[in-house]
């Protein structure tokens, strides 16, 4: 090797490099999805259960809860149960009569809104006043044994809202990532 030229990078440090890259990649994408949570009935099988119907076909947003305009639309109810039946039907799912299912899904949204203080730089209090109002989202999804009638798993997730948010990449990506929960994901 002559003084001065750099020997090329040994293949373990570029594995190492590349390795690396890839690992954080693959943390800042998962760091923007929703986290989502859940928790099941050991006893039921769920992975083996196949099909499913809607716990009612009313629908459950726009009669339930505090009113709330942009959030309890006839709109959203079809937005997220069409979101839900393809995330059932691409984890093996079939939707059926009442009569033949296994299970019933329902789900819930909540949401909850803060306002963050601005204001003061003296750190008074005395200055502030509300700021910029912020919704957060909630997206529960249920799924119900219907022999018993019992609630056999309940996925969840949260997520800050912004007004510019695309609806339907909003409710496609909550509900991807509460049935990404769910058990023996197929």
């Amino acid at each position: 090797m002559t003084r001065g030229a750099e020997a090329p990078p040994r293949p373990s440090t570029r594995r190492h490099v590349l390795g690396w890259l890839a690992a954080a990649t693959v943390s800042a994408a998962l760091g923007c999805a929703p986290k989502a949570r859940a928790e099941r009935v050991a006893e039921f099988p769920l992975e083996t259960s196949t099909r499913y119907a809607w716990i009612t076909d009313e629908p459950v947003l726009i009669q339930l809860g505090e009113p709330q305009a942009n959030v309890r639309t006839e709109a959203n109810e079809l937005r997220l149960r069409a979101a839900i039946d393809a995330a059932l039907a691409k984890r093996g799912f079939q939707a059926v009569s009442r009569d033949e299912a296994q299970v019933l899904v329902a789900f819930s949204v909540g949401t909850t809104v803060r306002y963050r203080l601005e204001g003061s730089t003296s750190g008074s209090i005395a200055g502030l006043e509300p700021g910029e109002k912020q919704t957060k989202g909630t997206l529960n999804i249920y799924l119900v044994d219907h022999a018993s009638r019992r609630e056999v798993w309940h996925g969840w997730t949260s997520k800050w809202l912004s007004k510019g948010d695309d609806p339907d990449a909003t409710v496609h990506e909550a509900v991807e990532a509460v049935m990404a929960a769910f058990p023996g994901t197929r």
